[in-house]
């Protein structure tokens, strides 16, 4: 390879420097210090944290499982190190990095996502300061195994992900969810809920072929904790490799990989478990339930891809064709149920299902721009795409997104949402929605329902009982309802104290915070819970 050292976002140098760095967090004081003092040369057990190291190495076994992709290592757990310097806890400072302990690792095998070994016989390389939280002597957790076991699955390319953290439709300081930024959030939150008392086992890939690489029956035996959990931080699409986008890969292959560790016995804890994902990230539930008059789907049918390759111009007619006559079946169903009828949908949105942060959203208003929109979509480059959705239009003035966590059928108040965000787009380029603008509630009664609090809070009011049926559904969907997920509800308001209502997105595990300030905590803390079969052990955090 000829990049060496030095060179790109993976080729720092070692684990010196500036490696343990605090960072801080809002999720709780975290493990307690064992240690009051240390001496120089003593070896101890220390606790390695993948996130403190700046230039991102790993441990491993045997050469060929840092040097090969996809690169398999323990990126935090228990391992051995010599103290460097005489230490006292009396001088101890968590925000002063210099009042950490000096260690150097004694683990001889380091590397880093792109496979490079890190020189150990370098002093330099080797040394860091830890916290003393993650060191121990004697007999202790580190002899012990871990409360938890997790499998991570990461992108180890040489482009990193973009966390996107910047403007109001960007992610925050979390980041996506496949970003170093997001995971390692979601890290900081483990360490503080369980302290060094887990281990994660974390494979790197850098294409989609290196998914059907990895034996999940060999893994399983990698994963030395009572519980065990997978983590799969990627976005799986229906396109060929070859793009420019970082941890984008094929959707058979991620849920192949899926469905082959869940039957080795790791349970798939992010974002859900397999056949539950393929429901969230098809959007097919958008078709199947949209007569249901209750749910309040817009009128959705799905364009096979063959009939945009055959004739474009025909498929648009025939899909405007299904819209009107799922129109008079909902007309039909109106009636019986006593329910007012409504127009014939003139306009509409096609859209792809495996697709992520609004990239394949195209508006139309008539036959032709319909037919642009499919010809667009479905002729991607490296599109493996199978079927167009076509949907009818509904008008809103703002979108409610609702998260829920842990509900509990039996307990009503877990039905409430943990928070709601408020969001109107602003902005739709070429037919395709690209940006928004978040609000808290008055802002928003102002901004979209001309100050008319009765008519938000008969929108909210919809939603509440629109978004109770569909936590209802989720249980015709998985036995144990899914530990967080995010419902975005339409709405507009129709006159004094009124409005409309009407189901946007079913969201997994993994969407956007949206600026929700305790989205992260509150979120991760479940996840870690999640990760435990006996969740009572563990007080919501």
């Amino acid at each position: 390879m000829s990049r060496g050292y030095g060179h790109g976002p993976y080729y720092g140098k070692g684990k010196g420097g500036k490696g343990g760095q605090h960072h801080d967090n809002h999720y709780g004081e975290g493990p307690q210090i064992t240690v009051s003092s240390l001496r120089a040369g003593e070896t101890v057990d220390v606790f390695h944290r993948y996130r403190q190291d700046p230039n991102g190495y790993f441990m491993v076994q045997h050469r060929t499982s840092g040097v090969m992709h996809p690169s398999v290592g323990k990126t935090d757990g228990w391992t051995t190190a010599r103290v460097n310097e005489n230490w006292d806890a009396q001088y101890y400072n968590p925000h002063d990095y210099q009042t950490w302990v000096e260690i150097q690792w004694t683990h001889p095998l380091w590397y880093n996502r792109r496979g490079h070994r890190l020189d150990v016989k370098n002093p330099s390389m080797v040394t860091q300061r830890v916290m003393p939280e993650q060191v121990r002597r004697g007999k202790s957790e580190a002899q012990r195994p871990p409360q938890l076991s997790l499998f991570h699955l990461r992108w180890g390319g040489e482009q990193p992900v973009n966390p996107v953290t910047e403007g109001a439709g960007g992610w925050g300081a979390t980041g996506s969810n496949p970003s170093d930024n997001y995971i390692n959030a979601w890290e900081d939150v483990v360490f503080r809920m369980l302290g060094p008392n887990y281990e994660i086992i974390s494979a790197f890939i850098q294409n989609s072929d290196e998914l059907g690489k990895l034996a999940p029956a060999l893994l399983r035996h990698l994963l030395k904790g009572q519980h065990v959990a997978a983590c799969y931080f990627m976005w799986p699409i229906a396109f060929q490799d070859g793009h420019e986008f970082p941890a984008y890969v094929r959707r058979e292959k991620l849920i192949e990989l899926m469905v082959q560790m869940e039957a080795a016995g790791i349970p798939s804890r992010f974002p859900h478990e397999s056949h539950l994902y393929k429901i969230f990230a098809s959007k097919e539930w958008t078709a199947q339930m949209c007569l249901h008059p209750l749910l309040k789907v817009p009128l959705t049918t799905m364009v096979a891809r063959q009939a945009v390759a055959t004739d474009p111009s025909k498929a648009a007619i025939e899909a405007m064709n299904a819209l009107k006559n799922l129109a008079d079946a909902r007309a039909s169903w109106n009636r019986q149920l006593g329910q007012p009828e409504k127009p014939y949908p003139n306009k509409g949105v096609a859209k792809l299902g495996w697709s992520w942060e609004a990239m394949d959203v195209q508006a139309w208003k008539n036959k032709q721009e319909l037919e642009r929109a499919l010809v667009s979509l479905v002729e991607q480059p490296g599109s493996m795409v199978d079927q167009i959705f076509v949907q009818e239009w509904v008008d809103f003035e703002v979108e409610m997104r609702h998260f829920f966590v842990e509900v509990d059928l039996h307990d009503r108040s877990t039905w409430k949402p943990k928070y709601i965000v408020y969001t109107v787009f602003k902005s739709r380029d070429d037919g395709c929605f690209r940006d928004f603008d978040k609000y808290d509630r008055q802002t928003a009664i102002g901004m979209t329902f001309q100050n008319d609090d009765a008519a938000m809070a008969d929108a909210e009011k919809q939603a509440e009982e629109l978004c109770g049926r569909w936590l209802q559904w989720l249980q015709a969907q998985t036995h144990t309802m899914p530990t967080v997920v995010r419902m975005d509800i339409m709405a507009r308001r129709i006159g004094p104290g009124k409005a409309a209502v009407a189901t946007g997105e079913l969201t997994e595990l993994g969407g956007c915070f949206l600026g929700w300030p305790q989205g992260p905590s509150t979120v991760f803390s479940a996840m870690v819970r999640s990760c435990f079969k006996n969740t009572a052990n563990l007080a919501p955090y």
